[in-house]
């Protein structure tokens, strides 16, 4: 990694863990259930509808937060954010009750998105010059994918030394006390290392960096035809992110994984996040992002078709696995360009949270509507079928998110040659 990126990759780290860090609390309920239910005397009913009032803030959240993160400073905005989600996370010491706890995930739901998530993209962005936007968001993503791997690893074994030697709610206190007081270092961190991009000695960047949030601007960017390209990108992409966890119990019923094999396939995306993202960013901008997208979907589209006409036979179970590979590291290496490519359409990093608001609202909208079409597949089609019809559903959303991309380059043909050109100067220089 060479010029601007390379200067900045001690805040970059930062920056990944606090992107893994600030969804630690308000998910880790799911990898702790049963003790979490019984500690705060919950049903399961209301442990879901902890998850229901984080999501529709989180919806809403998705919004607003483009209009946030152009009114307010970057900085302020991130280090707030895990300022308040930490304290939020110590109220949970109380071990309040449920009407609390309600209220305490509603917050979370504004803390990690509306104020964090699209001031965080800004902030990346902030990092690399245009030549370096593919490994600035590979190095995020993958990052926050061996962030996520150690910090479970480190937690978990927390857990069980403590739930052994004193009880299981005094390791459960303990876990929240790592995480909350992990999110308020990290705001501490963010507040001394990450300069806004104002900061830079450029008049240009001095002049946009003036500029807060602008109706007119938004209404511009609605025009753009490669914001509706974006859009679709996040969406058919994003699309597979909230359905690969359909591919655990198929591998069961179909090829019959025991459920430790089941169970291991879930963490096994977790080790391909890197290797995808990472590489995504790397190769990304050796050959242009928008190229990176379509080998992308490319390999995407081969893994999922493997999968559904692959025998399901408990002897092709390590084939399985191979195409099961292939899918997350693709999934996750067109994760790592959602915010990438936004640098071949043209759009300064300081109307990135205006640029965000239409692309998060219909690129992320596959939370809402992927987890009824595959309900809906798996109880029309009995037994395997109806993974079959969910996974060839995908497929098309693919060869979709395939096509676009095609098109992306075609309208975005003149910015790319500008970025080659930029990059041969920089090299020659």
């Amino acid at each position: 990694m060479k010029g601007k990126l390379r200067k900045n990759i001690p805040t970059l780290i930062i920056l990944i863990i606090a992107g893994e860090m600030i969804y630690t609390l308000p998910y880790f309920r799911n990898y702790y259930y049963d003790v979490f239910l019984n500690a705060f005397q919950l049903t399961n009913t209301q442990m879901g509808t902890l998850g229901s009032a984080y999501g529709v803030c989180c919806l809403i959240s998705y919004i607003f937060g483009g209009y946030v993160a152009d009114r307010w400073k970057t900085k302020h905005l991130l280090s707030i954010s895990l300022f308040a989600t930490g304290i939020l996370g110590f109220t949970l010491l109380l071990y309040p009750p449920y009407p609390v706890l309600l209220l305490i995930y509603a917050a979370w739901g504004i803390t990690s998105i509306m104020t964090f998530w699209v001031a965080l993209i800004k902030a990346v962005r902030s990092l690399a010059s245009e030549n370096e936007q593919g490994k600035a968001f590979g190095f995020f993503e993958g990052g926050r994918g061996a962030a996520k791997i150690i910090e479970s690893a480190l937690v978990l074994g927390l857990f069980a030394f403590l739930a052994k030697q004193l009880s299981d709610k005094l390791a459960l206190t303990s876990v929240i006390i790592f995480y909350s007081v992990m999110c308020i270092l990290l705001g501490f961190m963010i507040m001394l290392l990450y300069k806004e991009p104002g900061n830079n000695n450029s008049d240009e960047i001095k002049e946009t960096s003036n500029k807060k949030f602008d109706w007119a601007i938004l209404l511009r960017i609605l025009k753009m035809p490669t914001t509706w390209l974006a859009a679709i990108l996040i969406l058919t992409s994003y699309a597979m992110i909230n359905s690969f966890y359909y591919i655990t119990p198929y591998a069961t019923a179909a090829f019959g994984a025991s459920t430790i094999i089941a169970a291991a396939l879930g963490y096994f995306s977790q080790y391909c996040r890197p290797i995808g993202s990472f590489g995504s960013g790397i190769i990304g901008d050796r050959i242009g992002i928008s190229n990176m997208v379509i080998i992308g979907y490319c390999v995407l589209a081969i893994g999922l078709a493997a999968l559904i006409v692959l025998p399901g036979k408990p002897s092709f179970i390590l084939l399985l696995l191979v195409f099961i590979a292939i899918i997350y590291i693709s999934m996750y290496a067109l994760q790592a360009t959602h915010f990438a490519i936004l640098v071949e359409g043209d759009y300064p990093v300081e109307i990135t949270g205006t640029v965000a608001m239409p692309l998060m609202i219909i690129g992320y909208s596959g939370e809402i509507f992927m987890p009824i079409v595959a309900g809906a597949c798996l109880d029309h089609w009995s037994g395997t079928d109806g993974y079959k019809v969910l996974f060839s559903i995908l497929l098309g959303l693919t060869i979709v998110g395939l096509i676009t991309a095609i098109i992306w380059q075609r309208v975005t043909k003149e910015k790319r040659k500008a970025i080659v050109l930029q990059k041969r100067e920089m090299i020659a220089s």
